[in-house]
């Protein structure tokens, strides 16, 4: 609730206060966003955080002490299970690289990108395309650099911490190489996330309130993080085409991120939708999930679009700035009241997931930090549908269940092998 709070309010103010001039200088594209596509955005956040701050109202809240309190049996089926997922992660790693290498990527241009600080254009997409079911193992590491920061607040571990930088390591040098910032943001946020709760808990009173102020200085952080990779990803390009300041382009450049979401998903809203259209970007990973995209099942079962998502960007908005607007993403695959419910279970699953990651309950733990990406990229897009996100749930799960099993035989009595048997009742008889 309070990521929403902190986010959603000031950038949807400001998409819609700007004038179709100043939509067209700053981005090259008309404006969109009236009042009623503004009203539905609103109504969209307001819907997400009804259904978090309903759980959170009826949840009996449990305080854990030391935070997050699991068990020492539980932790070391944990550490095994990381295990595995780091080197899931560090396969699918392998698998980018020599798939590069095969394709023509040779070490001396990406050095001399890396000495130039000039990525603009992305020359080595197609030297970087993913391998279907394999690159997609990349994404384990998500799930790892949670599972990691979970075992490093209970006990520090120098094999994890090294297994940790080298996973965050990977995620820069891809998202320099690929210009795919998500791939480090995605595992910073989690991480964060971990570490702030693990802070605020454990601290002294100076410490907590430090915890509670973090956002003012974490927002200019991250602009500044974006600054620096936009520094290679376009300021090379642009800088001899505006005149602006560099300070002034990053800034500019952020607030257009935002700013188009909402406009793209006011674009789509009015032009994009169409009879027979099945959902697509709200359930995105069930049609990019492996088997279901090769057998290309949506563009069989929906109807045809009369304009493509990037011929609707061509037309209405700017290709360059194609973030579909994650508040409005909901109201275009299933109409107004299908969007705002959509909007409310999500409310009500993340705000679920919030209050066992606060009770120190495993499977919060662990999944909470992931949702906390798609909370803070709401307004762009729908973080938690995308098919990234898959391979770090399935780890998750996987994860979860085995350390698990650790703590219901854990329960059992000494020399127990067998269920339980009800008090009161007799082995072999109904009870």
């Amino acid at each position: 609730m309070g990521a929403v709070a902190l986010i959603v309010p000031a950038s949807l103010w400001y998409a819609a206060s700007l004038s179709d001039d100043t939509y067209r200088l700053l981005w090259r594209t008309p404006k969109m966003l009236g009042p009623t596509t503004t009203a539905l955005a609103a109504a969209a956040a307001l819907a997400f955080v009804v259904g978090a701050a309903t759980v959170r109202a009826l949840a009996r809240r449990r305080v854990v002490r030391p935070w997050p309190g699991l068990g020492a049996d539980v932790l070391d089926r944990v550490e095994r299970g990381s295990g595995v997922v780091f080197w899931l992660t560090a396969v699918g790693y392998a698998a980018f690289a020599v798939a590069a290498a095969a394709r023509g990527l040779s070490l001396s241009a990406l050095l001399r990108s890396v000495v130039d600080q000039d990525n603009y254009g992305s020359e080595f997409r197609d030297q970087l395309a993913p391998v279907p079911g394999v690159t997609t193992l990349t994404q384990c590491g998500l799930a790892y650099v949670v599972m990691a920061s979970v075992l490093l607040v209970h006990r520090w571990d120098g094999r994890t911490a090294r297994r940790l930088g080298v996973v965050l390591l990977l995620a820069l040098a891809r998202s320099f190489v690929n210009t795919e910032r998500l791939a480090l943001l995605e595992l910073l946020v989690p991480l964060v996330v971990v570490l702030a709760v693990a802070l605020r808990r454990r601290g002294g009173a100076v410490t907590r309130r430090a915890v509670v102020l973090a956002p003012a200085v974490l927002l200019p952080l991250v602009v500044a993080v974006f600054g620096a990779f936009e520094y290679s990803r376009s300021w090379q390009f642009f800088q001899d085409r505006t005149d602006q300041s560099f300070v002034g382009f990053v800034l500019a450049r952020v607030a257009g991120y935002y700013a188009t979401a909402f406009n793209n998903g006011a674009i789509r809203v009015e032009e994009g939708t169409y009879p027979g259209r099945l959902p697509y970007e709200s359930v995105q990973m069930v049609w990019d999930a492996p088997g279901v995209s090769s057998l290309g099942l949506y563009d069989r079962w929906s109807a045809s679009p009369p304009l493509a998502s990037q011929d609707l960007l061509e037309r209405f908005g700017n290709p360059e700035f194609n973030n579909p607007g994650g508040l409005l993403v909901p109201v275009v695959d299933l109409g107004v009241v299908g969007g705002l419910l959509y909007l409310l279970v999500a409310g009500v699953l993340v705000g679920l997931a919030y209050q066992a990651f606060v009770e120190g309950r495993l499977v919060g733990l662990l999944l909470y930090p992931v949702a906390a990406t798609g909370v803070f990229e709401l307004p762009r897009y729908v973080y938690w549908s995308q098919g990234r996100v898959l391979p770090a749930v399935l780890c998750i799960a996987a994860v979860s269940l085995y350390a698990l099993r650790a703590r219901s035989r854990a329960d059992r009595p000494p020399g127990d092998l067998g269920p339980a048997v009800p008090a009161g009742s007799v082995a072999g008889s109904p009870s």
